[in-house]
Protein backbone atom coordinates (compact mmCIF):
# COMPACT_ATOMS: atom_id res chain seq x y z
CA UNK A 1 0.00 0.00 0.00
CA UNK A 2 2.95 2.54 0.93
CA UNK A 3 4.31 1.56 -2.45
CA UNK A 4 1.32 2.47 -4.47
CA UNK A 5 0.83 5.50 -2.44
CA UNK A 6 4.23 6.60 -3.47
CA UNK A 7 4.38 5.44 -7.09
CA UNK A 8 0.43 8.42 -7.13
CA UNK A 9 2.67 10.42 -5.91
CA UNK A 10 5.18 10.68 -8.11
CA UNK A 11 2.83 10.34 -10.99
CA UNK A 12 1.12 13.76 -9.89
CA UNK A 13 4.45 15.23 -9.31
CA UNK A 14 5.22 14.19 -12.71
CA UNK A 15 1.99 15.97 -14.49
CA UNK A 16 2.66 18.58 -11.96
CA UNK A 17 5.62 19.69 -13.69
CA UNK A 18 4.38 18.69 -16.84
CA UNK A 19 1.31 21.55 -16.54
CA UNK A 20 4.53 24.02 -14.78
CA UNK A 21 6.56 23.43 -18.36
CA UNK A 22 3.46 24.01 -20.42
CA UNK A 23 2.19 27.15 -18.40
CA UNK A 24 5.83 28.46 -18.37
CA UNK A 25 5.75 27.96 -22.43
CA UNK A 26 2.80 29.52 -22.92
CA UNK A 27 3.50 32.55 -20.54
CA UNK A 28 6.86 32.86 -22.70
CA UNK A 29 5.08 32.73 -25.82
CA UNK A 30 2.42 35.33 -24.95
CA UNK A 31 5.35 37.35 -23.67
CA UNK A 32 6.98 37.46 -26.85
CA UNK A 33 3.80 38.35 -28.48
CA UNK A 34 3.50 41.37 -26.46
CA UNK A 35 6.93 42.64 -26.38
CA UNK A 36 6.53 42.02 -30.35
CA UNK A 37 3.37 43.71 -30.71
CA UNK A 38 5.46 46.81 -29.20
CA UNK A 39 8.54 46.75 -30.42
CA UNK A 40 7.78 45.91 -34.22
CA UNK A 41 7.25 49.35 -35.41
CA UNK A 42 9.75 50.65 -34.50
CA UNK A 43 12.02 47.27 -35.53
CA UNK A 44 10.59 48.25 -39.33
CA UNK A 45 11.77 52.10 -38.80
CA UNK A 46 14.85 51.26 -37.18
CA UNK A 47 15.50 48.50 -40.09
CA UNK A 48 14.83 51.47 -42.69
CA UNK A 49 17.60 53.71 -41.53
CA UNK A 50 19.98 50.72 -41.49
CA UNK A 51 19.09 49.72 -44.73
CA UNK A 52 19.93 53.26 -45.71
CA UNK A 53 23.19 53.41 -43.80
CA UNK A 54 24.21 50.18 -45.38
CA UNK A 55 23.36 51.95 -48.76
CA UNK A 56 24.75 55.32 -48.56
CA UNK A 57 27.49 54.40 -46.10
CA UNK A 58 28.94 51.10 -45.41
CA UNK A 59 28.59 50.16 -49.25
CA UNK A 60 30.88 53.25 -50.31
CA UNK A 61 32.89 52.13 -47.33
CA UNK A 62 33.66 48.67 -48.25
CA UNK A 63 34.59 50.23 -51.76
CA UNK A 64 38.02 51.97 -50.56
CA UNK A 65 40.86 49.50 -49.43
CA UNK A 66 41.59 51.04 -45.89
CA UNK A 67 37.88 51.36 -44.88
CA UNK A 68 36.44 47.78 -46.65
CA UNK A 69 36.53 46.02 -43.00
CA UNK A 70 34.93 48.87 -41.19
CA UNK A 71 31.86 48.61 -44.32
CA UNK A 72 31.76 44.66 -44.54
CA UNK A 73 31.76 44.34 -40.35
CA UNK A 74 29.02 47.14 -40.61
CA UNK A 75 27.10 45.09 -42.97
CA UNK A 76 27.76 41.85 -40.95
CA UNK A 77 26.56 43.58 -37.68
CA UNK A 78 23.14 45.27 -39.51
CA UNK A 79 22.33 42.38 -40.74
CA UNK A 80 21.14 40.99 -36.97
CA UNK A 81 19.13 44.26 -36.91
CA UNK A 82 16.93 42.73 -40.22
CA UNK A 83 17.12 39.19 -38.85
CA UNK A 84 15.57 40.62 -35.92
CA UNK A 85 12.91 42.53 -37.34
CA UNK A 86 11.93 39.15 -39.63
CA UNK A 87 11.97 37.15 -36.41
CA UNK A 88 9.31 38.97 -34.98
CA UNK A 89 7.12 39.77 -38.34
CA UNK A 90 7.38 35.96 -38.31
CA UNK A 91 6.07 35.32 -34.57
CA UNK A 92 3.47 37.94 -34.69
CA UNK A 93 1.91 36.59 -38.34
CA UNK A 94 1.78 32.98 -36.94
CA UNK A 95 0.40 34.07 -33.66
CA UNK A 96 -2.13 35.95 -35.42
CA UNK A 97 -2.67 33.59 -38.08
CA UNK A 98 -2.63 29.99 -36.59
CA UNK A 99 -2.26 30.79 -32.95
CA UNK A 100 -0.37 29.31 -30.44
CA UNK A 101 -0.41 25.85 -32.83
CA UNK A 102 1.65 27.49 -34.98
CA UNK A 103 3.97 28.84 -32.87
CA UNK A 104 4.19 25.48 -30.87
CA UNK A 105 5.15 24.04 -34.05
CA UNK A 106 7.59 26.75 -35.45
CA UNK A 107 9.42 27.16 -32.59
CA UNK A 108 9.98 22.82 -32.56
CA UNK A 109 11.36 23.64 -35.67
CA UNK A 110 14.56 25.12 -33.99
CA UNK A 111 12.76 28.84 -32.49
CA UNK A 112 13.34 30.17 -36.34
CA UNK A 113 10.78 28.02 -37.62
CA UNK A 114 8.13 30.67 -37.03
CA UNK A 115 9.34 32.52 -40.44
CA UNK A 116 8.24 29.21 -42.60
CA UNK A 117 5.08 28.95 -40.30
CA UNK A 118 4.39 32.00 -41.11
CA UNK A 119 5.44 32.46 -44.95
CA UNK A 120 3.33 28.85 -45.52
CA UNK A 121 0.02 30.98 -43.28
CA UNK A 122 0.75 33.70 -45.84
CA UNK A 123 0.77 31.62 -48.67
CA UNK A 124 -2.78 29.87 -47.48
CA UNK A 125 -4.74 32.87 -46.51
CA UNK A 126 -3.55 34.16 -49.95
CA UNK A 127 -1.79 37.13 -48.61
CA UNK A 128 0.95 37.24 -51.12
CA UNK A 129 2.21 40.71 -50.40
CA UNK A 130 3.16 39.90 -47.01
CA UNK A 131 4.65 37.01 -47.96
CA UNK A 132 6.82 38.91 -50.42
CA UNK A 133 7.97 41.38 -47.47
CA UNK A 134 8.97 38.05 -45.63
CA UNK A 135 10.76 36.89 -48.49
CA UNK A 136 12.48 40.07 -48.70
CA UNK A 137 13.30 40.15 -45.29
CA UNK A 138 14.86 37.05 -45.52
CA UNK A 139 17.35 37.61 -48.67
CA UNK A 140 18.10 40.69 -46.96
CA UNK A 141 19.18 39.24 -43.77
CA UNK A 142 21.48 36.58 -45.00
CA UNK A 143 22.29 38.92 -47.97
CA UNK A 144 23.74 41.31 -45.80
CA UNK A 145 25.40 38.64 -43.76
CA UNK A 146 27.43 36.97 -46.47
CA UNK A 147 27.85 40.39 -48.54
CA UNK A 148 29.29 41.70 -45.11
CA UNK A 149 31.66 39.15 -44.90
CA UNK A 150 32.65 38.40 -47.81
CA UNK A 151 33.39 42.39 -47.81
CA UNK A 152 35.44 42.22 -45.04
CA UNK A 153 37.34 39.42 -45.65
CA UNK A 154 38.25 41.02 -49.30
CA UNK A 155 39.39 43.76 -47.77
CA UNK A 156 41.51 42.22 -44.78
CA UNK A 157 43.12 39.57 -47.69
CA UNK A 158 44.14 42.81 -49.58
CA UNK A 159 45.45 44.68 -46.17
CA UNK A 160 47.57 41.28 -45.65
CA UNK A 161 49.23 41.24 -49.02
CA UNK A 162 49.98 44.51 -48.77
CA UNK A 163 51.51 43.88 -45.99
CA UNK A 164 53.62 41.11 -46.77
CA UNK A 165 54.86 42.96 -50.30
CA UNK A 166 56.47 45.70 -47.83
CA UNK A 167 58.13 43.51 -46.13
CA UNK A 168 61.77 42.57 -46.89
CA UNK A 169 63.36 39.33 -46.40
CA UNK A 170 66.83 38.36 -45.80
CA UNK A 171 68.30 35.17 -47.58
CA UNK A 172 69.65 32.75 -45.09
CA UNK A 173 72.75 30.70 -46.26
Amino acid sequence: MKEELKNIGSYILGIGGFILILFLGILMIKGAVWVGEYLLQGLINFSWVVFAINIFILLPLAIFKKTGVVGGIGMHISSYVFGLTLWFLGLLLTYFTWGFVGIFIGLMLGGVGVIPVAMLAMIVNGDFLTLLVLVFLTVLTFGTRILGVYLAAKAEKNEDAKVYKDVEYEEID
